[in-house]
């Protein structure tokens, strides 16, 4: 008989459907929501930071360009911190 045990989160009621110890819900896939990088934004977020070398928020150097809405011209230069802290509060991504 093949041993039995709980999801490895520790608040998670389900049991493990796999040899890693995750349930369906909290096994994460690789590169699951992953988009490759349109053509051309390389250049495009080159150029934004050339333009707008500051972080909007802090002021600190700015290492990422945010998509503040699905209109791709809509752009803000930001900080990792800065950038990692928004994109959480936006659930990590994706618009509506």
């Amino acid at each position: 008989m093949p041993l039995v045990r709980g999801c490895r989160n520790r608040w998670c009621p389900e049991y493990a459907t796999g040899p890693d110890g995750w349930c369906d819900v909290h096994r994460r896939r690789p590169f699951e929501h992953y988009e490759p990088p349109a053509p051309g934004w390389p250049l495009r977020r080159a150029e934004h930071l050339a333009a707008y070398p500051l972080c909007a928020i802090c002021g600190a150097a700015a290492t990422d360009v945010h998509h503040v809405s699905r209109e791709p011209e809509v752009l803000q230069s930001l900080c990792h911190s800065c950038h990692a802290t928004i994109t959480g509060r936006e659930g990590g991504a994706s618009f509506p």
